[in-house]
């Protein structure tokens, strides 16, 4: 239990800083498009953030406070490209995480996360390749 508490400390801390990394990276365009999948990405990362820290209260009694990090990018293209990269390996984490659930109560908010983080990474994955 102790490495899935460590787990959902990193996946609130990465929630955090994805929802701030991508509110950032939608200001770094007017394409109506690129702003529409990236602000639907931010929501739901909002969204798996009360998720995390709700379910952090219901196993330990507390909510976590977690470091409040910055993702650095210089151009927009390396800002999309680190958010897909961030997206993919936030899917693999949730599986695996899922893989090790405690109780029952786990289960519904890793597998939203773990599904909207793939849904994220296709919106990304459309957004680089555009921009070549």
């Amino acid at each position: 239990m102790n490495s899935f508490i460590r787990d959902l400390q990193k996946a609130i801390s990465d929630e955090w800083t994805a929802y701030y990394f991508y509110k950032e990276l939608k200001g770094r365009t007017n394409n109506p498009l690129y702003v529409e999948f990236i602000e639907h990405a931010k929501k739901d990362e909002k969204v798996h953030y009360e998720m995390f820290q709700y379910l952090h209260y219901l196993l330990t009694g507390e909510y976590y406070e977690h470091k409040k990090e910055k993702v650095g990018f210089t151009t927009f293209k390396e800002g999309v490209l680190l958010a897909l990269k961030d997206e993919l390996e936030a899917a693999e984490f949730y599986r695996d995480m899922l893989l090790e659930i405690p109780n029952q109560q786990a289960y519904k908010p890793l597998f939203i996360a773990m599904t909207d983080e793939m849904e994220h990474a296709t919106r990304f994955s459309t957004i680089y390749n555009s921009l070549r």
